[in-house]
């Protein structure tokens, strides 16, 4: 168990993620019991403020619940917890994404920037509506016909030439 939280720890900024968020996160999910501050701190070998700010962050990306006892929690399956933060990411980067970029899209032809960066911009644009649209779709769809289009698209690549 150590060796995964320790992993997660790791894995957390290239996620764009605190190290002891990711942690926390890893640590409940596998314990899959409420866990408190002080059994944070202990577990993780940190101060309490640092257990206490993971906690938080937990809760703020939708990826743990916080109970009535003070004690933070996690439920479902590793699929569920994985779109859980995908949509918190969407909300958080995607969104804001195509706002600015669309605004960029919308002005680009009167604005006096070049047809083929205007074109360049619109393509993106193109591309994080896509995204937008399938992430949001995701949330919508049950667990487990997600697991099967995620192996089947895993099968597919493998047919042509992926590892």
């Amino acid at each position: 168990m150590r060796e995964i939280v320790n992993y997660f720890e790791e894995l957390g900024p290239r996620w764009g993620l605190e190290p002891k968020t990711c942690a926390v996160h890893a640590l409940l999910y596998l314990t899959r019991t409420k866990l408190g501050c002080e059994e944070i701190a202990e577990y993780l070998e940190v101060d309490a403020a640092t257990s206490r700010a993971a906690m938080d962050d937990l809760v703020e990306w939708r990826m743990a619940e916080l109970s009535d006892d003070g004690c933070v929690y996690t439920e479902g399956e590793p699929w569920d917890l994985l779109s859980a933060g995908l949509e918190e990411r969407r909300r958080r980067e995607i969104g804001p994404a195509l706002e600015a970029i669309g605004g960029a899209a919308a002005t680009s032809g009167t604005d006096g920037t070049p047809r083929m960066t205007a074109v360049r911009i619109h393509q993106l644009h193109e591309l994080l509506q896509d995204l937008s649209a399938i992430s949001g779709r995701m949330d919508k769809l049950p667990s487990n016909t997600m697991k099967h289009a995620i192996r089947l698209g895993g099968q597919v690549s493998k047919l042509f030439g992926g590892k």
